[in-house]
């Protein structure tokens, strides 16, 4: 990667803000950036400055050195015990507001309280990553520097892309960032109200690639990634092939599709997802009816299909985004309004969907 990652975190404990630190440090390595915590002591204010709100002081800090250009912010949520600098009482609020306004992206964790809560957040909070603390600081790193990683590599490919004018829409971008410029129909299904963007975007030539850059990452990380259609994590390919989720785990059947794995932007060698359409050109290859039939006839002969969670007679084909598990169509909804188009093998299922019903706009 050309240009080198810079971490910027924001954590008011001490023993807390070490440990992130050094768990950062470890999955980033030196040769592929660095982490810097948060100390405004560092940075020389002027009387009238420390007077100004935090967001004012915030975007003046963050545009010089040693924290400009930073490719992420890493932040607790409650940054309340904060005395740096006369920043007492910093909620991540005011860091938000000041990474939207200078295009950083922003990666969140919550120690407490509440933490189930602000976890579950991480699966709907937009443009806004949430990383779970509940699963150990290690794997909140790991997570932390996967988004660094996604985000850098699409600045990195950015200008090349944008050279080509031909590629006039943010479904284009994308596709051509991801290599897959025959997918940009399929892209453009999964795109939102704030596509409206990519105009204004366009029209301000100062920071565009930046803005571009922030504004694609979150779109590929909150959409195409989060709810399986065009990509599909490994529950929904179990489900979508037809193969039970112990089976499509074992190392043998898994080599079988390993041509499909995505491996662009934000790509998690722990957490894969794979093209669906890819996968569909390795089963009809093998001139096979659905994934099980070539699991079994190339891996595993005794492979089971893959069962909706809600009535295992049933085969699943589906996923549902809130248990997070196999569904059959009979047994689920989709569609709904804020479901991207795209996202055709996203649904919830019925028994979900009676308890959830009223707060999910179904």
């Amino acid at each position: 990667m050309a240009t080198p990652i810079k971490i910027l975190l924001f954590e008011d404990t001490l023993t807390t803000r070490s440990e992130v630190l050094e768990a950062l440090k470890t999955n980033l390595t030196e040769q592929a950036g660095s982490v810097i915590p948060f100390a405004a002591g560092q940075f020389e204010e002027a009387a009238e400055q420390r007077q100004q709100m935090y967001e004012a002081r915030l975007e003046s800090i963050l545009t010089n050195p040693p924290y400009s250009s930073a490719t992420l912010i890493v932040a607790d949520r409650d940054l309340s015990k904060s005395q740096d600098a006369g920043f007492a009482g910093l909620s991540v609020n005011a860091v938000a507001s000041v990474a939207r306004k200078l295009a950083i992206p922003l990666c969140s964790y919550a120690r407490q309280p509440n933490v189930d809560d602000y976890d579950w957040r991480g699966r709907w909070e937009e443009g806004h990553i949430v990383v779970k603390f509940a699963d150990g600081v290690a794997e909140l790193a790991r997570r932390a520097v996967v988004a660094a990683r996604g985000f850098a590599e699409i600045a990195e490919g950015l200008p090349v892309v944008l050279a080509d004018k031909t590629r006039n829409s943010s479904a284009k971008i994308l596709a051509s960032l991801l290599g897959k410029p025959e997918y940009a129909e399929k892209i453009a299904l999964y795109s939102v109200g704030d596509q409206s963007r990519l105009s204004e975007i366009l029209a301000k030539p100062k920071q565009a690639e930046q803005k571009m850059g922030h504004f694609l990452g979150y779109w590929l990380w909150d959409s195409l990634l989060r709810y399986p259609g065009l990509l599909v994590n490994e529950v929904a390919a179990g489900s979508y092939l037809n193969i039970g989720i112990d089976d499509f785990r074992e190392p043998s059947v898994r080599l079988l599709f390993d041509q499909a794995i995505y491996r662009g932007p934000f790509a998690d060698t722990k957490k894969p997802q794979w093209w669906r359409g890819m996968l569909d050109d390795i089963v009809s290859h093998e001139d096979c009816n659905d994934g099980l039939e070539f699991a079994r006839k190339k891996a595993k002969p005794t492979a089971v299909g893959s069962q909706c969670c809600v009535d295992p007679s049933k085969p699943a084909g589906y996923y549902c985004i809130i248990s997070q598990k196999p569904v059959s169509l009979q047994n689920s909804k989709g569609g709904l309004s804020w479901f991207p188009r795209g996202a055709d093998l996203t649904r919830i299922s019925l028994p979900m969907l009676e308890e959830y019903g009223p707060w999910l706009g179904a």
